[in-house]
């Protein structure tokens, strides 16, 4: 707390200082002729009291200096402030008004044409200004005219009274800041609050603004000050005139002359103590009130300061907040450009459906950008010609190096993307344009590949126009890239127009997709096996020029890998007359293998799906023996799942296919139901009784029979009692 030490030292110190001299100034002139040390003392009086009340004054002078210079002033008075903005504007005006000495009753700050008004402890419109201040309309709307018509009046001081009669100073000040339409400021003040009430019981105070009364305090009310000084050598009164740092304002104090001054020595120095006294009190009150800004800073750093440095404090904790909100906005770029990358690697792989492509990309305005674009398939192949020579992290530095290249190369390019499928692949989707592109790209290969280890070759596919094209594009490159394997095709980077010639006179049914084919009908995905079979056959007959019996036989190897992997009896699965009909050979076009292909895999498809709905029976059967023999306990899906040995996914999917409902409403019904046939077969048993044999409790009990029987369990019950009473009537 060293800044508070300075402050409270330094404030005490001044206090001290200023008591001490006022007590030598005292004790030197108290032997002085009475009426000389009267004039000095009513001298010194008139300077305290005139300077308690200008630094009132002055306050209301440097608020408006602050917001002459302030920015937010000149956006309130454009009306370009929004409401955050004039949250802020009332935060600054209350850190001015807290800055700001002098003891005020009151701020408010407004432009009076737009009917809001900002005050020290709230903000509101007008009529809650002129309530809080006392103004009626007609006094304030007097003030502003003479504000509009003469702008050399700077300052106007109000006399009002509040609702139980006290008297009151409202100061009102205009500033004209470079703006057609000026800012008010408001100031009021009780009368012990303008003026020094204590310094004021032997004489009067009176503030003269543009040589005109304006107020006045102490012996003599205002119709008696200004016959005093109209008819001064008459009046008896001593006057002392006090300048003020206000423009404008002059004091003048009146008291009544002393003959004779005859104060006890020991009087005196008590009074000097004791003033001591209150100014070390009154200092140490100022260092708290001043302090407390401070404090409160403090106290927003989430941490106890009470030793130290305040401000290297809040030095270092600021420094602190930059480096966290400068981490979290990089880890938030991270993260968006990471759900950038997901979204480009769903829609390349077909996750997203063409329909919600459109919304999707509204999510991430990176990648709302013009076509056309290109994809290049990027495939890493380990040739390890030497044992132990790579490992899994070989590949991943093959990849940073790549990639640190293929960015230097591509850094022009309006749209660049890179995407990781998976260890062996990876999809660049990048601006169309360059006829030096695969010159380019075959270049940064060869600098990033590995002398040995790992071999890179890339596949450019054909150009799209649009983003919702790419997973088409993607699809064509990926078919060329399954040919290439088996083509002994070694270029480096090969171009779909180039590779078309090539490819044409092979067989397309590369093993990912047979493998695609194969999972499909074994798990009983309808969609999925037939969409793989019609996309192979459509691409053999519109993008390869070879003979349909050569994919029949490739066909027919598949179904008889099924066939002997799952030991399916053929001849009984497909009846003897059909068994030939698995070769396809016998197809005369395209279109007839696929009808033949759909339709024997269709078999298959069904075969699974038998042997699948017999397993799941069995399984249905064991659930819910499982529900019926522990309702009476606290059982959950996870008990289920751990039960059956199965996953809580799978056994929550099939229990909702086998019943209808998900396990919870089922096990709710269930206990309802039993719940039920207790209160049939014994109505005289207690609710709380029942809940707990059916595996629940009172409460929820209640909301079961809510749900179920639309009643309580009560009236449940009372239904039973009658119902019981009717059929035993003994």
């Amino acid at each position: 707390m060293r800044y508070y030490r300075k402050m409270f030292r330094t404030f005490t110190g001044i206090a001290v200082i200023y008591t001490l001299l006022i007590e030598i100034v005292f004790l030197f002139f108290y032997w002085i002729p009475s009426r000389h040390e009267y004039e000095t003392r009513a001298e010194a009086t008139a300077s305290q009291v005139s300077e308690y009340t200008d630094f009132r004054l002055q306050s209301l002078q440097e608020i408006g200096l602050m917001l002459n210079v302030s920015e937010y002033t000149k956006k309130y008075l454009g009306s370009y402030l929004t409401n955050y903005e004039k949250l802020k504007y009332y935060n600054f005006i209350t850190g001015i008004y807290g800055l700001t000495p002098g003891s005020k009753h009151a701020i408010a700050i407004t432009k009076y044409d737009d009917d809001y008004v900002i005050m020290n402890n709230s903000t509101g419109n007008i009529d809650a200004f002129q309530n809080l201040f006392y103004i009626g309309d007609e006094t304030l709307d007097r003030v502003i005219k003479q504000f509009n018509e003469n702008r050399s009046i700077p300052m106007q001081v109000i006399n009002v009274q509040d609702e139980q009669g006290n008297e009151m100073y409202v100061v009102a000040r205009c500033e004209w800041i470079g703006n057609p339409k000026p800012i008010y400021i408001f100031t009021s003040y009780y009368t012990n609050q303008m003026f020094h009430a204590d310094a004021l019981q032997d004489g009067t105070l009176a503030v003269y603004y543009q040589n005109e009364l304006v107020a006045s305090s102490g012996q003599l009310d205002r119709t008696q000050v200004l016959e005093a000084v109209g008819n001064r050598s008459d009046s008896g009164l001593v006057f002392h005139t006090e300048p003020s740092t206000v423009a404008g304002v002059h004091y003048v104090y009146l008291t009544k002359p002393q003959q004779i001054f005859t104060p006890a020595l020991m009087m005196l120095i008590g009074s000097g103590l004791a003033a001591m006294a209150l100014g070390i009190g009154l200092m140490s009150l100022i260092t708290k009130r001043m302090y407390t800004p401070i404090e409160n800073v403090l106290q927003t750093t989430g941490e106890s300061f009470t030793a130290g440095d305040e401000f290297a404090h809040i030095k270092s904790t600021i420094e602190t907040l930059h480096i966290d909100v400068e981490t979290m906005t990089q880890s938030l770029e991270k993260y968006n450009v990471s759900l950038e990358n997901k979204f480009v690697h769903d829609l390349l792989i077909g996750l997203i459906p063409p329909e919600a492509i459109a919304e999707g990309l509204t999510h991430y305005p990176n990648l709302q950008t013009e076509g056309p674009f290109t994809v290049i398939l990027l495939k890493f192949a380990e040739t390890d010609p030497f044992e132990g020579t790579m490992s899994n992290s070989g590949t991943y530095d093959v990849k940073l190096r790549l990639d640190a290249a293929l960015d230097e190369l591509f850094a022009q390019q309006p749209f660049y993307r890179i995407v990781d499928l998976n260890s062996e692949t990876q999809v660049v989707i990048v601006s169309a344009g360059g006829e030096l592109l695969p010159e380019r790209l075959r270049n940064t290969i060869i600098n990033a590949e590995p002398a040995y280890g790992h071999e890179i070759y890339a596949i450019i596919g054909p150009s799209c126009d649009r983003m919702e094209q790419l997973f088409a594009s993607y699809r064509q490159t990926v078919k060329y890239a399954d040919t290439r394997e088996y083509l002994n095709y070694n270029a480096k980077v090969v171009e779909a127009d180039e590779a078309k010639p090539v490819w044409k006179g092979t067989v397309y049914f590369p093993l990912q997709e047979e493998q695609t084919l194969i999972n499909a009908i074994i798990h009983c995905k309808t969609t999925v096996w037939q969409s793989t079979i019609t996309e192979i056959i459509r691409t053999n007959n519109s993008e390869r020029g070879s003979n349909h019996s050569q994919l029949a036989v490739m066909l027919d190897a598949t179904v008889n890998r099924i066939v002997d992997g799952s030991n399916i009896n053929a001849a009984q699965l497909f009846g003897s007359d059909k068994v030939s009909e698995l070769h396809f050979r016998a197809s005369r076009s395209y279109d007839e293998l696929e009808r033949k292909a759909l339709d024997t895999f269709g078999v298959l498809a069904s075969w699974f799906a038998r042997e699948q709905e017999k397993s799941n029976s069995g399984l249905s059967e064991k659930m819910l023996a499982y529900v019926h023999e522990n309702y009476q306990n606290e059982i959950s899906l996870f008990d289920l799942a751990d039960y059956l040995n199965l996953s809580r996914n799978y056994v929550s999917t099939l229990f909702k296919n086998s019943t209808g409902r998900n396990f919870k409403d089922y096990l709710s019904e269930y206990r309802h139901k039993m719940a039920c046939g207790i209160l049939e077969r014994h109505p005289e048993k207690k609710l709380r009784e029942v809940a707990e044999m059916v595996g629940c409790n009172a409460d929820m009990l209640s909301r079961l029979f809510v749900r179920y029987s639309g009643m309580l369990p009560s009236d449940y019950q009372q239904l039973a009692r009658q119902q019981k009473k009717e059929h035993d009537p003994s």
